[in-house]
């Protein structure tokens, strides 16, 4: 029988015709995802503007009982989370391990669309049960409790394909960290989400402690979901695009594994002298200030591994938006140590300080990521590449200017804050005094957002062009040099 010998042509056309199947076969709930998330994603950043106009002028709109701050804002950050920021990742988290693990989706597709109708039905009755006063006023987890089980069934529905890719996976050229961030990623979010959710809603008489649960919910989403995505997508993207594989595998698998170690013992801290056992606290001040190191780990690693490439960053936009998401990493961390130490973090908590890290967190260092990944991935899904190189300049440069401003003005006002709260001269001041102080800060906010949502409206559009297979149609990459510059960068598979 005669074989035909393999040759560097046979190998390459071979490897794009495995590729171009694992994308088909994760085509429809990829873009699924992809879709709705960014509806989501315009909706909560509308959200954060009026939540942020109604925080300075109440009367805004009228005194309509459903657009009141104490409604707006719990809904604005649940559709940036659960809308927006879950489905984005779950996304990149099917298709990056799909393509690692050379695994197509084979079957399950009908399940993965069903659960992904049935995860945006059910956040859409839950935020209008928000704004409808049926909030249970416990942040992060403020829509009903019938809502956590099926979200929860939904999510299990996408990691169960996740985990299997991960254990029948191919490695011809060895392991990639990437795929053990996605991989911890699908049992940190269902672990974290049913000790919340059963301790939080199934055990009565918690008192204080409920809220320090809370608050290791909140830390431990950020730290233990989005963080980990925002690391595998750019593990993924940056040597995939730089042409360089990752600086040190020793530095990514330390990174990961005191990430892994360390955080989900953080978020109590943020009731430090409060009614809570003081090791508690401490402990999570510990653990918030420990976690500079996978930060600087991760950092020192993605600065290495783009060294010599900057070109590729102003010309790529996956590149682009991954390399400044990961820039915001150590931000983020920063500000998590100055929240969480003793002698910064007691002045800081109860202020807007920790919203700058949510922010920071979910979206300058996991949205850019993301938004990264997702301009490289749809046009492998949809056949055809995007449209206007403005748009995305656009979108980059919003998103960008718009987060840093809403993580300074927040950080600085929480700064103020805590300073007026502590300064025993104003002590005849009510807490309302203090909020009246921080009106600049707020409206600053109000404005950044808004610019992001001008931005995501643009985004949107362009993605929903993509996704009606209404894009360019050029087999080269869409540069950011050059209006449609088909030679400056390799066409990556």
């Amino acid at each position: 029988m005669q074989t035909i010998p393999s040759t560097p042509d046979t190998d390459l056309q071979a490897d794009n015709l495995r590729r171009a199947a694992i994308d088909k076969s994760v085509r429809g709930p990829v873009l699924f995802l992809f879709t709705n998330g960014a509806f989501w994603l315009m909706l909560s950043t509308l959200l954060g503007v009026l939540a942020a106009i109604k925080l300075v002028e109440p009367e805004f709109l009228g005194d309509c009982q459903y657009i009141t701050y104490g409604r707006l804002q719990p809904a604005h950050i649940n559709a940036l989370v659960y809308g927006w920021g879950v489905q984005a990742a779950l996304g990149v988290m099917l298709w990056i391990m799909a393509r690692r693990s050379g695994q197509e989706l084979k079957s399950g597709k009908s399940v993965l669309i069903t659960a992904g109708v049935f995860w945006n039905i059910t956040i859409t009755v839950g935020i209008l049960a928000v704004l409808m006063g049926k909030s249970t006023s416990i942040e992060w987890l403020e829509m009903p409790k019938f809502v956590w089980p099926v979200l929860l069934i939904c999510f299990l529905c996408f990691a169960w394909p996740i985990a299997r890719m991960f254990g029948r996976a191919i490695r011809p050229e060895g392991f990639m960290v990437s795929t053990w961030y996605i991989l911890g990623a699908c049992f940190w979010f269902p672990w974290i989400f049913i000790t919340a959710n059963v301790a939080l809603h199934c055990l009565p008489g918690l008192g204080a402690l409920g809220a320090g649960i809370d608050a290791w919910y909140i830390h431990g989403v950020i730290l233990l979901f989005f963080v980990p995505v925002g690391i595998g997508a750019a593990y993924y993207f940056i040597p995939k695009i730089t042409g360089q594989p990752i600086a040190s595998a020793q530095l990514a698998s330390a990174g990961f594994w005191t990430l892994a170690i360390l955080g989900g013992w953080t978020g109590m801290q943020k009731y430090m002298g409060g009614p809570l056992p003081a090791w508690m606290s401490a402990i999570g001040a510990a653990t918030g200030v420990l976690l500079l190191i996978p930060v600087g780990l991760v950092g020192l690693n993605h600065h290495l591994t783009t060294l010599g490439k900057h070109s590729a960053v102003a010309a790529s936009p996956t590149l682009r938006f991954v390399f400044f998401g990961a820039l915001f990493y150590p931000v983020s961390g920063l500000i998590l140590a100055l929240n969480s130490a003793f002698w910064t973090g007691a002045g800081l908590q109860f202020t807007q300080s920790w919203y700058s890290f949510q922010v920071v967190s979910v979206y300058g260092f996991f949205s850019m990521c993301v938004f990264g990944a997702i301009y490289y991935i749809v046009p492998r899904l949809s056949g055809c590449e995007w449209l206007s190189v403005r748009l995305i300049r656009n979108h980059f440069w919003f998103s960008v200017y718009g987060v840093s401003t809403i993580v300074i003005m927040s950080l600085v006002a929480g700064w103020q804050q805590g300073a007026d709260l502590n300064n025993p001269e104003h002590w005849d001041q009510t807490f309302m005094n203090h909020v009246v102080n921080s009106r600049a800060y707020v409206v600053s906010r109000a404005v950044a957002w808004a610019l992001i949502s001008f931005s995501n409206f643009m985004f949107l559009i362009h993605l929903l062009l993509m996704v009606a297979g209404l894009g360019r149609r050029s087999s080269a990459p869409t540069l950011l040099h050059h209006e449609h510059d088909d030679h400056a960068l390799p066409a990556h598979a």
